[in-house]
């Protein structure tokens, strides 16, 4: 069993949940590893979800070619290792999803980032608050071109292939919990769990943790 995590858009490898579940998996023997995938603040600017789509697929195929994998994401991590599941589902034996932000179009990114798409486009650049970064890093518009040109599965998808697990938040300000009852409401496949919590649910981690001992067994 190898388990590869994807942190969320503003966040990085140190994050409170990434570093509790490799904690967690490390105590039990189980490989767990954190993928990089945007390593510096210029990697996050010229930042194109597609291409990070192919990072990932090169770096199983690289690393992991001899067996099926374990995804597990967060927020933005999640989408990407959903659209990397649903187009490579011969290489994922689970999913695990927390918050994913599945519907992720150029205007929801916009309305979270504080502008507007022409606005965004005019300056080129928009600042973000980033956590891994401590402090504002632009992010291009070409991230937006990217998303116009190669969009992400339109979720949610039926017959989705992979037994997936999602845990959400009722209370997600970032987030809306209504994206992933959608998913699961069309895929039997995907086992929800709505907590009581908001986007990050760093209080439910336990809950999680217990949740995700059960699936990877079953």
């Amino acid at each position: 069993m190898q388990i590869i995590y994807l942190y969320g858009f503003a966040s990085g490898p140190l994050s409170e949940k990434a570093q509790f579940f490799k904690h967690k998996f490390d105590l039990i023997g189980t490989p767990f590893r954190i993928f990089d995938y945007i390593p510096s603040s210029k990697n996050f600017h010229l930042m194109r979800p597609s291409q990070l789509v192919i990072n990932l697929h090169d770096f199983i195929n690289m690393e992991y070619s001899d067996q099926k994998i374990i995804l597990c994401g967060s927020s933005f991590g999640g989408l990407i290792v959903a659209w990397y599941a649903s187009t490579h589902p011969e290489y994922v034996e689970k999913l695990i999803l927390i918050a994913p932000a599945l519907h992720f179009t150029t205007e929801y990114i916009a309305e979270t980032l504080g502008t507007t798409l022409s606005q965004w486009k005019n300056e080129s650049d928009v600042l973000v608050d980033h956590y891994r970064f401590n402090g504002k890093i632009p992010i291009n518009y070409s991230f937006i071109q990217d998303l116009c040109d190669n969009p992400p599965p339109k979720f949610p998808l039926k017959n989705f292939p992979i037994s997936t697990l999602v845990f959400h938040g009722k209370n997600d300000e970032v987030v809306p919990v209504r994206w992933s009852i959608d998913f699961a409401l069309e895929n039997q496949k995907v086992n929800l769990n709505v907590l009581a919590g908001d986007h990050q649910l760093l209080d439910q981690k336990k809950t999680m943790w217990n949740s995700i001992q059960s699936f990877l067994t079953n």
